[in-house]
């Protein structure tokens, strides 16, 4: 992208953003209708449990974690607020999430009821959701996520978009500028009535991306600047809703494009190299439900389609190494029944279908393929309270892909009220759940394997949830204990035969087992002072349990680039109109090496803090609300690295401003 045109859509921002302004002021009469914009704190509802999740292992990420990192993407969120580890190439850079210690294939994400997984990759780049454009997101971990589909054997994550039907018209625009010559804008305008909503929703967020940093990967080791890693995304979101009566209308349009240069490793001391990725992404979907007092009929039809362009050439006579062109397209089409015939029992009938076609090209190399895939799936469930304290639910799929039928996936789930008085419950989860083969795997030249079995996993969970409430403090956790076998885990490793290139195999019986641990804590002081505190803490032991000691190292070794341990801690304090925020997010070691041997040829990535503050002062201009915030990222000036070789950011500075008002 130009710069040309990424200065063209700034300043359509501005523009646009003038325009409102001044349709409000020309309108007097309306002016002295308005009321007041207060900020108030996070409100917390205890009510009656959902028999629909029974058992189920969900972590539901708070309004309060959405404000606040509403300019960072999905990927820095999940990491600061969630026990999923993201593994990330760097600021900007390409993130993949990790449940469990799983592969970043077995997390499956959907939005809007939509999955979004790369039917070429099987994973998905968490880099590419802004956080602005969603307004509600849910893990389920384990077994728990069979409910929205089949193939996550580490989790799911559930994105959604939902009305604000008291909007009558609104808007919101945030600027942030941010240390490395990093600038981000975002707009949100609404309008409607208690029948119709409409919403748009654009973002721009370039960077240079040249932070310094320490080289350890040459010798002799010095202080250097990151190069050739600038960025520039931009994108909107067309959010249309209607009810009428019993019925529910709506459509939703995502467009994106991110056009990203990815820079050398440390390592890397030859001649320098131009090295490219850009992205295009159009999503779209549209749902119609019907509501009655004891039923929701639901039809829902999506469309995806991503473009991935990758380049890559030597300075040594404009050699071209690689010039591939990766196109998708995903057709969804799901039709949903539930009815709740009674209070304590609910039903659930769904059958999804998708349609994918992957074509992939390399101009340079002159290989590729052309693919499709065809799927079905047939979900049953009830959930039924046979007593005020137990609640149970019991699903199963069946999954017909590429001709192949695995006929049961189920899921048992159960949950206990140990005491009422104290908020204390029991809760157990038992499944089988199947991950399919991605088009790359089966079908990448070379390498890819056509007659790789699907990965066929079983897992269990059992936690117990805590919550207790007074007038002043409202705590709340869980503690829950996880493990799941893998048969038939795909792995790409170097080719048996001694060629150059590596290979697709099922090989691995994966062995993940763990806990989880989760709490908040909500303190109001007084009317004009509260606090609010969250932490999680996870530990998984992932290691290869079917290797031969004599021959693979590998055998009961952690898998590469999964820590065992990972944690993070949020911190919030409000005084009348200002507030502090702390966060403090923790990676655990990782091995790049599959043995796990640690020397100076086998390097480890070692654990590390890092600490983020935020100071923040809301502004009352009727009726305009400005909420002015700066940030100190990575506070500690911490070294550290993710991947192996790929730097990252010491501390760095931004500053965000933002102006709302709403009729």
């Amino acid at each position: 992208m130009g710069a040309k045109t990424r200065n063209l859509i700034r300043i359509k921002f501005k523009v646009l953003l003038c325009i409102l302004f001044l349709i409000y002021f020309s309108d007097e009469t309306s002016a002295q209708k308005l009321t007041d914009t207060i900020r108030i704190q996070e409100v917390q509802v205890f009510g009656k449990r959902k028999i629909e999740e029974a058992g189920s292992m969900v972590t539901h990420i708070d309004t309060l974690a959405l404000q606040l990192m509403k300019t960072q993407t999905i990927s820095e969120l999940l990491s600061s607020y969630s026990p999923v580890f993201m593994k990330s190439y760097g600021r900007g850079s390409t993130a993949t999430a990790s449940f469990r210690g799983t592969a970043p294939s077995h997390t499956q994400v959907f939005w809007n009821g939509m999955k979004l997984n790369s039917p070429m990759r099987g994973d998905v780049d968490f880099s590419l959701f802004p956080v602005y454009f969603i307004d509600d997101i849910s893990l389920f971990h384990g077994g728990s996520s069979l409910q929205s589909g089949s193939g996550a054997l580490g989790g799911s994550v559930l994105i959604n978009n939902k009305p604000d039907w008291t909007d009558r018209f609104s808007v919101r625009y945030v600027q942030t500028l941010e240390s490395f010559s990093t600038a981000k804008e975002y707009l949100n305008v609404g309008f409607g009535n208690g029948r119709i909503q409409l919403k748009t929703r654009l973002f721009s967020d370039q960077s240079k991306n040249d932070f310094p940093y320490f080289n350890y990967g040459v010798l002799p080791m010095h202080e250097s600047v990151q190069k050739n890693a600038g960025y520039a995304k931009l994108g909107a979101l067309q959010e249309l809703y209607c009810r009428l009566a019993k019925h529910t209308l709506s459509a939703k349009l995502w467009a994106y494009q991110s056009d990203r240069d990815l820079p050398q490793l440390m390592s890397f001391e030859g001649d320098v190299r131009k090295e490219t990725q850009n992205d295009w992404n159009v999503r779209a979907v549209g749902s119609w439900k019907y509501l009655t007092e004891k039923s929701k009929l639901e039809l829902l039809v999506g469309l995806n389609r991503n473009q991935l362009n990758y380049f890559r050439s030597s300075s040594e006579a404009n050699f071209v190494n690689f010039d591939s062109r990766s196109k998708e397209k995903s057709y969804t089409a799901n039709l949903n029944f539930d009815w709740k015939p009674q209070e304590k029992l609910s039903l659930d009938w769904s059958l999804n279908s998708g349609y994918h076609q992957v074509s992939v090209f390399d101009r340079a190399q002159k290989i590729g393929y052309d693919h499709d895939r065809l799927e079905f799936s047939l979900l049953n469930a009830v959930h039924f309270q046979p007593d005020p304290k137990w609640l149970f639910s019991f699903l199963f799929r069946t999954d017909l892909y590429d001709s192949k039928l695995i006929g049961f996936i189920p899921s048992f789930g159960a949950e206990y009220l140990v005491d009422k008085k104290q908020d204390v419950a029991l809760k157990l989860n038992v499944s089988r759940n199947y991950h399919q083969p991605s088009l790359n795997d089966l079908y990448w030249f070379p390498g890819g394997n056509s007659s790789l079995k699907p990965e066929d996993g079983s897992s269990g969970d059992l936690a117990i949830s805590y919550s207790k409430r007074s007038d002043k403090v409202i705590l709340s956790g869980q503690i829950t204990g996880f493990a799941s076998l893998i048969d038939n885990w795909i792995v790409w490793q170097p080719s048996s035969s001694g060629a150059s290139y590596w290979e697709a195999n099922n090989l691995r019986k994966v062995f993940a087992r763990g806990a989880e641990v989760q709490l908040s804590v909500h303190s109001q002081f007084s009317h004009n002072l509260t606090f609010d505190m969250k932490g999680n803490y996870s530990h998984s032991a992932t290691s290869n349990i079917d290797a031969v000691p004599s021959v693979d190292e590998s055998r009961g070794k952690q898998l590469i680039y999964i820590p065992k341990d990972k944690a993070n801690l949020f911190a919030e304090a409000d005084y009348k109109k200002y507030y502090l925020k702390l966060n403090a997010p923790f990676t655990g070691k990782r091995y790049t090496s599959s043995n796990n041997v640690e020397s100076d040829y086998e390097k480890v990535l070692n654990p590390y803090w890092l600490l983020d503050m935020s100071v923040g002062r809301q502004i009352d201009f009727k009726p305009f609300v400005m909420d002015v915030v700066a940030n100190i990222e990575n506070l500690t000036n911490s070294d550290y690295m993710a991947i192996l070789w790929r730097p990252m950011p010491g501390r760095y500075y931004s500053l965000t401003i933002q102006i709302s008002y709403k009729k």
